[in-house]
């Protein structure tokens, strides 16, 4: 990853932060929600964005 210059690092730092945002949002509304179905489809959506900050990270 030698070739990204600063504006595209700061945009993969604004991508990791938004993971970290979107996992806080869907804990919230875990705790509103009863449907077994949908906890599962918000705990797939945390799980992914939290592999991306990852994996975005090791990237670096």
């Amino acid at each position: 990853m030698d070739s990204l210059n600063q504006v595209e690092l700061q945009n993969i730092r604004h991508i990791c932060g938004m993971c970290s945002n979107l996992c806080s949002k869907i804990e919230y509304y875990k705790t509103l929600s009863t449907d077994q179905n949908l906890l599962d489809v918000f705990q797939k959506v945390c799980d992914g964005s939290k592999s991306l900050k990852e994996d975005l990270c090791n990237m670096l």
